[in-house]
């Protein structure tokens, strides 16, 4: 299916790549207008939590059937559906009229979002050459982190100035132009008549303990991406009364730092692949950048954003290129093994928004920021007793 090894596509590479930039715009534009949402429909943080959270469901649960479209009909289709799908309901957000209509759009933006991440970190590895599959899912990280930079330190600005339900508009008809960009430049696959998605094979693969404990340490990265990505402005604009343009820029120092340090941890992975002490580092450094936040001044907040990008930007390309080459079967599979992985991973992060809003709603924002940098860490260290599975499986299987 697609390129041969050995070969590059530049063309297919750059629109997979603007897709990308585009994606995690309308992933975090929401997070940037909710303090001028939350005026308008009267909430407080724990509207974010509820809005944030039904996101990481929808992510979340199609990220299997996303895995299995894309091993059926071709990564290349799954990505523009999803890019449809996920555009479309950003678009919509902008005419909603309530919490409840945004919170049911964004699971549908999160729901598109599933079908594109794993088919398009298969597509990235196949379009570079060979020996660069882990730069391939470095650059794919950058992308989105670059995006993320764009939507927290830009779409809050474009929100005073427009409105934000124009803002919203406007990320999703970028999306839309990035779909089409996706059918010109992305060649169709091409598929195996042959290939059959055995049974025995999805169990093999939704059981396997290695990949599952990938994904408990990607959740615990994403503890911190989540929350500092998508409460750190409301959390800098509500308490300490920084201006809505300033407290974009510093939460989206997590999305920058992880621009200059996920090409460069692919490049690690490539060399030494040791997943699991990368991820305890870089799970570690996360816990670290989390629990900074509580100081509660803008210097931690500064040094916070620096501190979860860096782990992020490093962390979920060590786990996803590790995800990839766990892979035993035919490469059709290698979308359903990252898939899986992702799909544990992005549910469980509907929890930590709803935890955050809690903690900091029945306590103190300080107590809220160290009980999720726990958490944060104690879901790493079950990767460290798990290792990837070496059985060879019979091709009649």
């Amino acid at each position: 299916m697609g390129l041969h090894e050995g070969t590059v596509n530049r063309v297919a590479l750059i629109s997979l790549i603007l897709g990308r930039v585009v994606y995690a715009v309308n992933w975090y534009s929401m997070a940037a207008v909710f303090s001028l949402v939350a005026v308008e429909l009267k909430q407080d943080v724990s509207g974010l939590g509820f809005v944030t959270a039904a996101f990481f469901v929808g992510i979340g649960v199609f990220q299997v059937p996303g895995g299995i479209l894309a091993a059926k009909a071709g990564p290349r289709l799954s990505v523009i559906c999803g890019t449809t799908i996920a555009s479309l309901a950003a678009l919509l957000t902008g005419f909603a009229g309530n919490l409840a209509e945004i919170t049911a759009l964004r699971f549908f933006v999160g729901a598109g979002m599933a079908l594109v991440f794993a088919p398009g970190v298969v597509l990235v590895t196949r379009f570079l050459r060979k020996g660069s599959e882990g730069l391939g899912v470095g650059i794919y990280n950058s992308a989105f982190s670059l995006g993320g930079a764009i939507a927290l330190s830009g779409w809050a600005v474009l929100a005073v100035l427009v409105g934000w339900r124009n803002s919203l508009v406007m990320s999703g008809l970028l999306g839309l132009v990035t779909s089409l960009l996706l059918v010109i430049c992305v060649p169709k696959d091409t598929l195996r008549s042959d290939f059959r998605i055995y049974p025995h094979r999805l169990r093999l693969i939704l059981f396997d303990k290695w990949l599952i404990a990938l994904s408990i340490a990607l959740l615990g990265l994403g503890v911190g991406s989540t929350v500092v990505g998508n409460f750190m402005a409301y959390y800098l604009e509500n308490v300490s009364h920084v201006g809505v343009g300033e407290a974009g820029t510093i939460a989206s120092l997590a999305v920058v730092s992880a621009v200059l340090t996920a090409p460069f941890s692919g490049s690690i992975f490539d060399r030494f692949g040791n997943a699991k002490w990368l991820l305890l580092t870089t799970g570690a450094l996360m816990a670290m950048g989390i629990g900074i936040a509580f100081f509660g001044t803008l210097y931690s907040a500064i040094t916070s954003g620096i501190l979860v990008g860096l782990a992020s930007g490093a962390g979920f390309t060590f786990g996803f290129a590790a995800a990839r080459e766990a892979n035993r079967f035919d490469s059709e599979y290698e979308t359903l093994a990252v898939s899986w992985v992702n799909s544990i991973s992005l549910f469980g992060d509907f929890v930590p928004p709803l935890l955050f809003s809690y903690f900091a709603i029945q306590f103190s924002y300080s107590t809220a920021w160290l009980c999720l940098a726990l958490l944060s860490f104690i879901l790493i260290f079950p990767v460290l007793f798990s290792k990837p599975s070496t059985k060879e499986v019979s091709p009649q299987l």
